[in-house]
């Protein structure tokens, strides 16, 4: 690999492309990038700029990882989602492009609800397996009313998602809580006005025909179970006790997904189906509720 920018960069696209890797320059680019601590129009302007043996040797490195099915997410630390910059490792799912469909769609409920209330109120917000607490800390972010608090079975996770809440100052406005969906938090409490969660939903039997990048990413956050269904029956079976009225329960859904969750979701006869959104490549992907009456039966 040879001293310059220009030079190190087309070595390293041919490498990522001989190893099948998708976007080779596009991810050479990046790592290169991050290595330097620059952008990538650095990269263009100083083409000829020679690079240090240490940066060479590094880039090696990373290239040879990222040729080994290494997500680059996991490989540089960081992954963009809704035009943040969140830190992730592998002990976290990375944020996927799709998950900005439930965001947005919380995002203008909210806003709605609150214009519809006066403004005179202080959003409660639920995140059920918050991860790396990309949809909480966007949604704080976002929403400077909303309070939000994100569960997670996984401490590392959570560790994660309180440092991204604090590098992109919403530590006030949120908190994490550790436990399988329900369990850390007490049916006495305020109800949430919105619950949202992309819980894992991954048949068990698809997951050894997944791709070699999502097969470094936790089974925790992917085996859906058998029918990849398993935590929409934990989501469904105690809502009752936990969303207010009237309120909104966002999900993101797999591929063929959204017949099977809405049979689940109706024994919670005080729901109602408001929208299917469908993701970029026109996958029905995210489910919406409006919680209507009385909570005081579920099926």
């Amino acid at each position: 690999m040879e001293g310059s920018i220009k030079q190190a960069l087309l070595e390293a696209a041919s490498f990522l492309k001989k190893k099948d890797v998708a976007f080779p320059r596009q991810e050479s680019e990046a790592i290169l990038a991050f290595l330097l601590g620059r952008d990538k129009l650095y990269l263009y302007a100083h083409g000829e700029e020679k690079i240090t043996k240490e940066i060479r040797a590094a880039y090696r490195e990373m290239l040879q990882r990222r040729s080994e099915g290494i997500p680059l997410s996991y490989l540089t630390g960081k992954k963009e989602f809704m035009g943040l910059d969140f830190c992730v490792n592998e002990s976290v799912l990375i944020p996927r492009p799709e998950t900005e469909h439930l965001v947005e769609a919380v995002i203008e409920w909210s806003n709605r609800f609150f214009e519809q209330q006066g403004g005179e109120i202080s959003l409660q917000i639920l995140d059920l397996g918050t991860g790396c607490g990309n949809i909480a800390v966007s949604l704080a972010y976002y929403l400077p009313y909303a309070f939000v608090t994100g569960v997670d079975l996984d401490k590392k996770a959570l560790e994660l998602a309180r440092q991204n809440a604090s590098d992109l100052g919403v530590a006030e406005r949120t908190k994490f809580l550790c436990g399988n969906y329900w369990e850390p938090l007490s049916s006495e409490m305020q109800k949430f006005t919105i619950i949202a969660s992309n819980p894992p939903y991954v048949p068990r039997g698809d997951l050894p025909f997944l791709s070699p990048e999502v097969k470094h990413e936790p089974r925790l956050a992917l085996n859906g179970g058998f029918d990849g269904l398993d935590a929409y029956r934990e989501i469904f079976g105690r809502l009752h006790e936990f969303i207010g009225v009237p309120g909104l329960l966002a999900l993101e859904i797999g591929e063929n997904q959204a017949e099977g969750v809405i049979e689940i979701s109706a024994r919670c006869d005080f729901l109602e189906k408001i929208d299917i959104i469908k993701d970029y490549a026109g996958i029905e992907r995210i489910l919406l509720f409006e919680s209507k009456a009385k909570l005081n039966s579920s099926r």
